[in-house]
């Protein structure tokens, strides 16, 4: 009888200790799992990936040549592709040397925060940009005014930045006034004959 005792009174304690650690263990997993915690998603979390992703680009980029990007199955009535942006690329080296871009090279200032600033015909800008590297976009905000392009990275040295002809047009138009008929009929080729033709800036750090 004493036998049969100990053997119950062994089941009970391990039953007791048994039903101690599932207690604490589902404590703690629920109070691991608390929905505040988990689905919020604060400033602080999104100011960090930010600057993650805008450390890809962060520093001082200077001009260093023409960027063509061409697409379409059509392009200059089936031009190969090469062709096509190397006639482009000498066309647009001739409308920024009239504008003037070699006298003194453009850059491009991207900081971590978000930050950013152009210096570029003689004036300088500052302003802000969203940088998505997955879709290789960004867009920029200069007074107030958005303007988007693409940006490819070249390794870690190069970055090529193109937009549509007319919004290059534009971002020229915030810097200067260009006013010599010459030169605006120089850039304006491009937005009337090349839909298809992303045009811009190979720059580097």
């Amino acid at each position: 009888m004493d036998k049969m005792k100990r053997v119950l009174l062994f089941f009970c304690v391990l039953a007791m200790v048994s039903s101690c650690v599932t207690s604490k263990q589902n404590a703690v997993s629920t109070g691991d799992l608390q929905p505040d915690e988990v689905f919020t998603i604060t400033e602080n979390d999104i100011e960090r990936e930010t600057r993650q992703v805008n450390s890809l680009i962060k520093g001082e980029w200077t001009y260093n040549a023409p960027c063509v990007d061409v697409s379409g199955k059509n392009f200059l009535d089936g031009l190969g592709k090469p062709i096509a942006k190397g006639k482009l690329k000498k066309k647009l080296k001739n409308a920024y040397k009239k504008i003037g871009l070699y006298k003194v090279k453009p850059q491009f200032t991207f900081n971590e925060d978000g930050s950013c600033s152009i210096s570029m015909l003689g004036a300088s800008m500052k302003g802000t940009y969203n940088y998505n590297p997955t879709t290789e976009k960004i867009t920029f905000k200069w007074h107030g005014v958005p303007l988007s392009a693409s940006l490819k990275r070249d390794g870690k040295k190069k970055l090529q930045l193109t937009f549509d002809a007319d919004k290059l047009l534009s971002l020229f138009s915030l810097l200067s006034k260009l006013s010599n008929n010459s030169v605006l009929k120089a850039l304006a080729f491009l937005t009337d004959h090349y839909d298809d033709v992303m045009v811009g800036f190979e720059l580097k750090k």
